[in-house]
């Protein structure tokens, strides 16, 4: 579902390592507290600047935290990491939340990352995309899939919406291409992305005119968070003040980031190097996060019953669960911090 400008065997192999020199701390107090982080992807991109603020800035340091962060080697291995104990908190969608607590992986979701749903569907400058056509502009069309769980929810919905079946359209699913430069090639005559995400790219791409978009939640798909920070039901259990501590240094280093968008890219951008991102790429992803990171009554992080009772349904209604469980099966609101 992201953009991918390095080949993710290369990221994997070199920007890893360089994650631990970056997060390693050897001047850090005995008494502070290690804790892994996995990111959701096997590089670094701009969603990470939460994480790099709350190093650089001290946050974590002021939480008595040394927080170390790494990589997956694929965009499936984050909860893994968490069920092993290779991480102790990590990002994933809500989707890999939903698919791993119906196959009895023993996560927990603690906070969200973002709160409302951006995914979208794109087409060319001058390519109508529009609520009220769908079905005539999507009928017969080659439509990019990452073939990641997030975009294997969706979709199904957006084809109700359209009154398509599947057979009606033709899925082109890679899991190491670039939607947008197959959809700026003409591979494709849809892609599918999050909007932080397939805009700034296009903006580098220096092709005239604006990309033709709709929100996937305007045209069937549920609007609900999609990426959310997660940990282990054990590791809760076990270290609710490290959890706490976490939470806390993430929200001051979030509203940091948020108050200060060009200085926490810039901090993005010197802490990976190697990241294959632009400056202008980053910061302009970075922005176009922003308005995502808060509900309605402007908070942070804050969970509800709703939208996993939405997405557990949504996930049963096009089979990728077997069952639709209580919310609290997922989440838990009780190590955030007071405002």
């Amino acid at each position: 579902m992201k953009i991918r400008l390095l080949g993710a065997a290369a990221l994997s192999a070199s920007l890893v390592t360089l994650g631990l020199i970056v997060a390693s701390n050897p001047s850090a107090a005995a008494s502070t507290k290690s804790l892994t982080f996995a990111y959701d992807f096997p590089g670094p991109d701009f969603e990470v600047i939460p994480i790099v603020v709350g190093q650089h800035e001290g946050f974590f340091k002021a939480a008595g935290l040394n927080v170390k962060l790494v990589f997956p080697p694929n965009t499936s291995s984050t909860s893994l990491m968490l069920a092993t104990g290779a991480a102790n908190v990590g990002l994933v969608t809500t989707t890999d939340m939903g698919i791993a607590v119906d196959k009895k992986v023993p996560i927990l979701s603690i906070a969200n990352y973002s709160m409302t749903n951006n995914w979208a569907i794109f087409a060319k400058p001058g390519v109508a995309l529009t609520a009220k056509n769908l079905r005539a502009e999507l009928l017969g069309k080659r439509i990019f899939s990452y073939g990641d769980t997030w975009t294997q929810a969706m979709l199904p919905f957006v084809l109700k919406k359209a009154a398509l079946k599947v057979s009606q359209v033709k899925i082109i699913t890679n899991g190491s291409a670039n939607d947008l430069t197959y959809l700026l090639d003409g591979k494709v005559d849809i892609s599918t992305n999050t909007t932080n995400y397939e805009i700034p790219g296009f903006q580098g791409s220096k092709v005239k005119g604006k990309l033709s978009e709709i929100l996937g939640s305007a045209i069937g798909a549920p609007n609900i968070p999609i990426w959310d920070y997660a940990t282990t039901k054990s590791y809760a259990a076990s270290n609710p003040t490290t959890l706490k501590a976490f939470m806390s240094a993430i929200a001051k280093a979030t509203k940091w980031a948020v108050a200060h968008p060009t200085q926490a890219a810039t901090l993005f951008d010197k802490a990976y190097p190697a990241s294959g991102y632009s400056d202008a790429y980053s910061l302009s992803g970075w922005k176009l996060t922003i308005p995502f990171l808060t509900n309605a009554q402007g908070r942070y992080f804050a969970e509800t019953n709703a939208q996993w009772a939405t997405l557990s349904t949504a996930l049963k209604s096009i089979g990728q669960i077997s069952k639709v469980p209580a919310p609290s099966s997922y989440f838990t609101n009780k190590f955030l911090p007071a405002s």
